[in-house]
């Protein structure tokens, strides 16, 4: 299942961090760090190519009842990496999009703080030799102004210190840490050109770093963070266009028990669709017209008794079937490139068999660039045996004051033979809602 047409990419992650953020009080950690103390399915663990680091996890799972937070914890990736992408081209009298804990006093007036630990190649794009390292980045920020940033890389297993910098209230300027010498590049102009409510690492990349150029990608476009009910298959078409990936799709979706003999793509027919001429401007509906005309339909191609070829329109098709075609484009992708997809309520309009196949693809031997997945769901039968270890799961939880706690199944100290999907489902790890009677 290996495409090596693909150019590898890379970003591996290692722990996510986010504090004050949404339903986030307290900082919370989601680790992808193997625990050495599990040696259950090894197949669901890789070595990076990096010096120096951790064992990975290919996949994570993390359950909790409904408004536990859980979702708010991988919003909270999606927003940092949408405010560096945005953080350069943003206006001056913009806020940036972060949302603190509101229910403290406390918390609504401080800064809301991102970090995150991965895995990534330091390599100029252009480059056939990779260059993989630890690379640690993090700003902590309100609406107006990001008052820390830092960023250390460890290309040989040691910590370079690139850049630190802290605001000063006072002064109302940064104080810049000591920076490793490996940091080469324009810095001072860098610096000048980086507003209060601006990120130097933006900054530093659209003004031609191209030494971080590789780490701004690595989140920006390395990481897909994606809500099950807020995707497309617009991707997935765009691979289709590729004879190769189409075979692959076509494969994959015959073992998911589909029976289509080929996927065809169709530009739009726009001959037929008639405007009101009193409505509207001949102008605009030249570019609707134009808009639609290269608007592509898939259709499926089946064969009915007399084995004759019958095409559908996959908007015909079951929601279930719609569903994983948007997803096999993004979950092949991640597999080939190497990179983090991330999806909150995984199973939604997904059969459960389906979801333990997928979470099973991504922790078997066909992941051969060890492509990672992490997913929120509700579906229990991700628990049973022999598809995750102990150490690839997280609950999410609220607290007396409102706030999510993150914590993972092995602070439960569960047995291997323990029957998880029991206990939690009688509550033993927490993160099930808790239900009172009705009184009517």
């Amino acid at each position: 299942m290996q495409l090596n047409s693909i150019k590898l990419g890379v970003t591996m992650l290692v722990k996510f961090s986010v504090e004050n953020f949404r339903s986030i009080k307290e900082q919370q950690v989601l680790s992808m760090v193997k625990s050495n103390v599990y040696k259950e399915l090894q197949q669901n663990t890789f070595t990076s190519n990096a010096p120096n680091t951790p064992e990975l996890l290919k996949s994570a799972v993390i359950y909790g009842a409904n408004a536990s937070g859980k979702s708010n914890l991988l919003k909270a990736l999606f927003v940092m990496t949408q405010i560096i992408e945005t953080s350069f081209h943003k206006k001056l009298d913009e806020p940036i999009v972060v949302e603190p804990f509101l229910l403290d006093p406390k918390s609504r007036i401080e800064p809301t703080t991102f970090q995150i630990s991965f895995i990534a190649n330091l390599a100029n794009e252009a480059s056939e030799e990779k260059q993989f390292a630890l690379v640690e980045y993090g700003f902590s920020t309100d609406k107006k102004i990001v008052y820390e940033e830092w960023l250390s890389v460890y290309p040989k297993g040691r910590e370079q210190a690139w850049f630190h910098r802290i605001y000063d209230t006072k002064s109302k300027s940064y104080h810049w840490l000591k920076e490793s010498e490996s940091f080469k590049g324009s810095k001072s102009t860098w610096k000048e050109n980086t507003r209060l409510d601006q990120l130097f690492l933006s900054t530093a990349v659209h003004l031609n770093s191209e030494q971080l150029k590789p780490i701004y990608n690595a989140i920006v476009h390395k990481l897909g963070v994606i809500g099950a009910d807020r995707i497309s298959n617009e991707f997935t078409k765009k691979l289709c266009k590729k004879e190769e990936y189409k075979t692959l799709f076509i494969s994959f979706l015959q073992q998911a028990d589909i029976d289509l003999v080929d996927i065809k793509l169709e530009k739009l027919n726009v001959e037929n669709i008639i405007f009101p001429d009193e409505f509207l401007p001949k102008e605009i509906k030249e570019e609707i017209f134009k808009d639609l005309s290269e608007q592509v339909e898939v259709y499926f191609i089946h064969k009915d008794s007399l084995d004759n070829e019958v095409k559908i329109n996959l908007r015909e098709e079951s929601d279930g079937t719609q569903k994983l075609f948007e997803f096999i484009g993004l979950i092949f992708n991640a597999m080939n490139q190497g990179d983090t997809l991330i999806i909150d309520e995984f199973n939604k309009s997904l059969h459960p068999d389906l979801v333990r196949y997928l979470v099973a693809l991504f922790n078997s031997k066909h992941n051969k660039n060890n492509g990672q997945l992490i997913f929120t769901t509700h579906e229990t039968s991700v628990l049973r045996k022999e598809l995750l270890r102990r150490d690839q799961i997280w609950f999410c939880e609220k607290g007396s004051d409102r706030a999510t706690n993150l914590y993972p199944l092995s602070d439960f100290s569960p047995l291997n033979r323990e029957d998880l999907e029991e206990s939690y489902l009688h509550g033993r790890y927490g993160g099930k809602p808790v239900i009172k009677e009705f009184i009517f």
